[in-house]
């Protein structure tokens, strides 16, 4: 395929577009209105069902579980204080709970140190009762008496109390909503985040109260992520307007690469509402970022083209369509090729990458339309003048562009140091690569900087605290099954076994799962004079049903917490230690084939909540990312053979798009950054960008080959007119990302480094090994003389 004749095509193109101007312009102008008033219609969120392709199972799960059992969300309060059972700070905690129970949506009941629902040997038998009912005692002596009482229970010692008396939680129990998890946040978050930040309940000298729970943290990420991801990107793209500036020093070509970000988001997004196509406002920034990236590259390379002869022939309208002869098809070859990568994600089996994958395609596309009406259309507005001698004995060239074209020639000359320096990097970062880790880690990937996370965090590394859990279910057809001793008996060592899991919080040497065995043995222990070594299972069911029914009329609350109304079915709660993807799916694993050991004959049975099921989706969204950018490699590969007519033009034109991501998976791998659902993202945007300069370079090498004959004459032509466009578009896009390294969140400051990382390898790869390869091998034929 000649170069030449593609040229030839655009020239003609080029002169139609200016001779019909107006047309372009009103068209895409039109175009532009249309798109922009569907913005209104558009969604954009992030609910669970989207990153599930079993949704329909999951929830079905979870509707399941909670119809038995209610809600698995909870509001908490972690408290820790010198000694809880302060009487002021058991004031507080009657007084906070109120709060949150009568103005939070959805707020069922309270769990705390004063609302207890504790069996109490009587002389009839027991009663169930809270030691607390009638309100903190001012005689220290019974205070004091109610502290021991509460400490001897084993249930709640390590579990609602610590057992030197520091740290308590107040646990609000939440009712089951019909709303999405991101619909019941918005009604839950707010006005408990107005109560905990009140004057009367906020951390003092006497107290620090930290607010959890899903709902309560999911809206707080949320809030913080969009907040950090917005500002960045906001001043980002100033960054990139100062750039621009200081580069081309010109209003239209400052003004273009801005109404071509702004209006082929506005009209890609709101096209894709007219269509009523959900989007995802997490995966949006993948969209975001790589249109601005591309348009400042798109729009630098025809406007050093134009520059270049306008400079030397002083006629503009000329200079415009010699401008999108030489710029426009290689434009619109990086168009298509990054199309069809980013198109290669509609083969993930999740819809948010499916998404982005296909609204990504469609914004790249749309950034080329609008560059390349804009640009020339806008340009063509001026006068001509008097082409200066300077320029035109350098055809065109400003003495930067033969500085580089000088930098060129060094580096043909030293062709083989190249080569061997290239492959030494390469070689040094394939240990690395060995060293990443598939996982997702929540406080390795957040960091601690941003206060949310920090005090999560905190609550994490306390005694009492834990961030996440699970429930594992186990279910009979028949009625009172769960009342059989040895259906409890295996409950419990269920619990046992759980407890010794790598992610189950433990407590000053005791597990945190809870379920029903828990109240059985407290009520035991109760009728058998307090006596801990009671503290069990009993044997005989009829028992076992007794003291359930001696509970339940007693007035014990607890009871159905944990155990369905008619005994088919019961859970128990574990409560994790932090976040770590992969142990997670391990665990889990693990809870799968104990519960199929323990529990042969249930009806259902098995682990049960999205947290895990988030674990197990991590790592199937990487391993899509990864297929998705092998299938890229394969498609651009492809395409780059077809248009150059050459196997090993394709082949070297791969190397600086390889090469970039080899370079950053060695770098995540040395310094142990694992490869998550978000840093997975950040190899399809950088092939996106790095491909951009590879098919300029190398379609200018070959289409100067083709005016020339001689490969070092193209190469060093190549170097003087295209070489500081590609120093330039690196600059400016690396100053974008470096506004990422000022954020709080080990995600956003990884997302700046890794990207500033693969497009300046990007740059080095195409500036010396590419065109090294291609004075090596000369693969577009033999030179003339």
């Amino acid at each position: 395929m000649k170069v030449t004749k593609i040229n030839d095509w655009f020239e003609k193109f080029g002169r139609f577009e200016v001779k019909h101007r107006w047309g372009f312009i009103i068209g895409l102008l039109v175009i532009t209105i249309i798109g922009c008033l569907g913005l209104p219609r558009l969604k954009l969120d992030n609910g669970e069902e989207d990153w599930f392709d079993n949704w329909e199972e999951t929830k079905k799960n979870q509707d399941h579980f909670e119809d038995i059992f209610g809600s698995t969300d909870t509001l908490m309060a972690h408290i820790k204080a010198k000694d809880v059972f302060d009487p002021e700070i058991l004031q507080m905690i009657d007084e906070l709970g109120d709060d949150l129970l009568n103005n939070v949506p959805y707020a069922s009941s309270i769990t705390s140190l004063m609302e207890l629902s504790i069996p109490i040997g009587t002389d009839d038998g027991f009663e169930v009762k809270s030691p607390f009912e009638d309100g903190v005692p001012s005689d220290p002596q019974e205070l004091a008496e109610k502290k021991a009482f509460i400490l001897s229970r084993e249930s709640l010692v390590n579990s609602l109390v610590s057992e030197d008396c520091t740290e308590t939680w107040l646990i609000v129990n939440l009712e089951q909503y019909s709303d999405s998890l991101d619909e019941a946040m918005a009604k839950i978050a707010p006005p408990a985040m107005k109560i905990f930040t009140s004057d009367k309940y906020r951390s003092n000298e006497k107290w620090e109260l930290r607010p959890a729970g899903l709902s309560y943290t999911e809206y707080e990420e949320e809030a913080a992520t969009m907040q950090q991801c917005l500002s960045r990107i906001g001043i980002g793209f100033i960054v990139m307007l100062l750039c621009l500036i200081i580069f081309i020093r010109s209003l239209r070509g400052v003004v273009v690469p801005t109404l071509a970000t702004v209006g082929a988001l506005a009209t890609t997004l709101g096209f894709s509402a007219w269509l009523n196509i959900k989007g995802n406002n997490t995966m949006i920034l993948v969209t975001v970022l790589l249109s601005m990236a591309l348009a400042v590259g798109y729009a630098v390379h025809y406007i050093n083209s134009f520059k270049m002869y306008f400079r030397k022939t002083g006629k503009r309208k000329e200079s415009i369509v010699m401008g999108i002869r030489d710029s426009g098809w290689a434009l619109f070859f990086t168009v298509i090729t990054t199309m069809a990568g980013m198109l290669s994600f509609l083969a993930a089996g999740i819809k948010p990458m499916r998404w982005v994958g296909a609204i990504t395609a469609a914004a790249v596309f749309a950034v080329f339309v609008y560059t390349m009406i804009l640009l020339p259309c806008f340009y063509s507005f001026g006068k001509d003048k008097e082409p200066d001698q300077n320029f035109v004995d350098t055809a065109g060239s400003t003495k930067s562009d033969l500085r580089v074209e000088a930098m060129g020639k060094s580096i043909l000359n030293k062709k083989w140091i190249t080569v061997i320096v290239g492959a030494v990097v390469m070689i040094v970062c394939i240990p690395g690569i060995f060293r990443i880790k598939v996982n997702m880690n929540y406080s390795e990937m957040m960091g601690e900087r941003t206060p949310y996370i920090k005090r999560l965090m905190e609550i994490t590394r306390s005694q009492l605290g834990s961030q996440y859990s699970y429930e594992v279910l186990i279910e009979y057809d028949d009625e009172d099954a769960i009342k059989n001793p040895e259906v409890l008996k295996r409950m419990d060592e269920l619990s046992r076994r759980i407890g010794t899991l790598s992610m189950t919080k433990v407590s000053n040497g005791k597990e945190r799962v809870s379920s029903v065995t828990k109240v059985i043995k407290e009520m035991n222990r109760t009728l058998n004079g307090d006596d801990p070594d009671f503290y069990v299972i009993p044997d005989d069911q009829d028992l076992v049903s007794q003291i359930m029914f001696l509970y339940e009329i007693s007035g014990g609350t607890d009871l159905y917490d944990y155990i369905s109304e008619d005994f088919r079915a019961a859970y128990l709660h574990v409560e994790l230690s932090g976040y770590d993807g992969e142990e997670c799916v391990k665990n889990m694993d693990e809870v799968a084939l104990w519960v199929k050991e323990l529990f042969p004959d249930a009806t259902n049975a098995g682990v049960v909540g999205e947290v895990m099921q988030y674990a197990k989706m991590n790592g199937k969204l990487v391993r899509g990312s990864i297929k998705s950018i092998g299938t890229s490699l394969i498609i651009i590969l492809l395409m780059l053979i077809l248009a150059f007519t050459s196997l090993r033009t394709g082949i070297i034109a791969m190397i600086p798009n390889i090469a970039p991501m080899v370079l950053i998976a060695g770098v995540m791998g040395y310094l142990g950054w694992n490869l998550d659902m978000i840093t997975a993202m950040i190899l399809p945007m950088i092939l996106g960008i790095a491909v951009d300069d590879t098919i300029h370079f190398t379609n200018h090498i070959k289409y100067h080959f083709e005016l020339t004959g001689n490969y070092r004459t193209a190469i060093e032509n190549s170097y003087r007119e295209i070489g500081k466009t590609m120093i330039m578009t690196t600059i400016i896009l690396c100053a974008m990302f470096v506004i990422f390294l000022t954020s709080t969140m080990n995600v956003l400051t990884r997302l700046g480094w890794l990207s500033i990382i693969g497009l300046a390898g990007a740059l080095i790869a195409d500036y010396t090994v590419t065109p090294v390869l291609l004075y090596i091998t000369k693969p577009f034929g033999k030179e003339r003389k």
